[in-house]
């Protein structure tokens, strides 16, 4: 039998879904190992961070003048070093669990098109975390194998990846990525566009966990036959105090619709910018959906009506990205065509 080195016992190979809604992190040979919101809350007089994640979550909405709840991240890239440094720190000695403390191969997804600025953000990040060396990683190509594709798939597939903060679209043949694209725009803007159209409709202030619940209820991508309804609870914008309001499924979809109709404008545009050969592939197998904004209600129906093409949703589509970040440790051909840019 095998022993592992010391080396092998002091250090962990780790990989990083730095999502604008959650952060996850998969610890080679040990799958995934953090699950949490990426928020974060701090007293704003000391700047102290007084709880992460799951615990920040619980404060959104509750917590006093003082206490700041944020998200460090925006549309799929760091928004704040600092900040998403510390989320960051935190997740990573959690992912650790006291049995390493250090990484020799840390892997980050991010947005193909992503910029200079966007990409030294988040090495700052890495770095205020403790991270000396880490890969950016094509988050297109890691929703691609994430999804089930194999690699050496000689035909086309296309994925869809609809995220919190971003929709990423990506086509791969035999390994190599033939297009990608972000587009910023995603579940987060969906539940904003919820909390402005209760605010004006209904004269009531709502917080993101009840605009995403009413999402998740109500929201659809196709018009509904029947109209159903759901009770809001918030703040009145009169006077202020605790107030009720039911919503219905018609002003939802309407709130929602501007935002859907570009992503599908934007997969009809991914499709006219195939070769042909790889047109006809996903002509005979279709598209895959990945990201936890691809639940959405009627979602592939409307997809599928518009690209006229079949749709299938991944295994965990929430998951496909972290799943992909973890499978590259296994494929270094994959592994080496996916990253972006080394930093150490």
């Amino acid at each position: 039998m095998k022993l592992p080195s010391i080396l092998n016992l002091m250090t962990d190979d780790l990989a990083i879904d730095l999502g604008t809604s959650r952060t996850r992190v998969f610890a080679r040979g040990r799958g995934i190992v953090v699950n949490e919101p990426s928020l974060l809350a701090y007293d704003t007089p000391s700047q102290e961070v007084v709880a992460v994640g799951l615990e920040a979550l619980e404060l959104e909405g509750r917590a006093s003048g003082d206490i700041q709840i944020i998200s460090p991240l925006k549309d799929g890239v760091v928004a704040d070093p600092t900040f998403a440094g510390k989320l960051l720190e935190h997740y990573l000695r959690k992912a650790r669990d006291g049995r390493s403390t250090l990484s020799r191969k840390v892997l980050v997804s991010i947005p193909a098109d992503a910029s200079t600025v966007e990409h030294r953000a988040l090495y700052y990040a890495a770095k205020e975390a403790g991270v000396g060396n880490v890969h950016f990683v094509n988050k297109g190509i890691v929703a691609i194998l994430g999804s089930g594709v194999d690699p050496d798939d000689q035909r086309a597939t296309l994925v869809v990846d609809i995220g919190a903060g971003t929709t990423t679209i990506a086509a791969m043949v035999h390994n190599h990525l033939i297009f990608t694209r972000t587009l910023r725009v995603g579940g987060n803007d969906m539940d904003l566009a919820l909390i402005d159209m209760i605010k004006q409709n209904h004269n009531i202030l709502v917080g993101p966990r009840t605009a995403e619940r009413v999402k998740i209820e109500l929201g659809c991508a196709v018009p509904l036959d029947q109209e159903n309804t759901t009770m809001v609870k918030g703040r009145s914008t009169i006077g202020g105090n605790p107030e009720m309001a039911v919503v219905n499924s018609i002003e939802i979809h309407e709130a929602i619709e501007p935002l859907v109709s570009r992503i599908v404008n934007a997969v009809q545009d991914a499709l006219e910018a195939l070769p042909p050969e790889a047109s006809g592939d996903i002509y005979d197998r279709g598209m895959m959906l990945a990201g936890g904004a691809s639940l959405l209600a009627g979602l592939d129906e409307r997809l599928s009506k518009e690209t006229e093409l079949s749709v299938q949703l991944t295994e965990s589509p929430q998951r496909a990205v972290i799943r992909g970040l973890g499978l590259l440790f296994e494929n270094p051909l994959a592994l080496r065509r996916a990253i972006i840019k080394s930093e150490s």
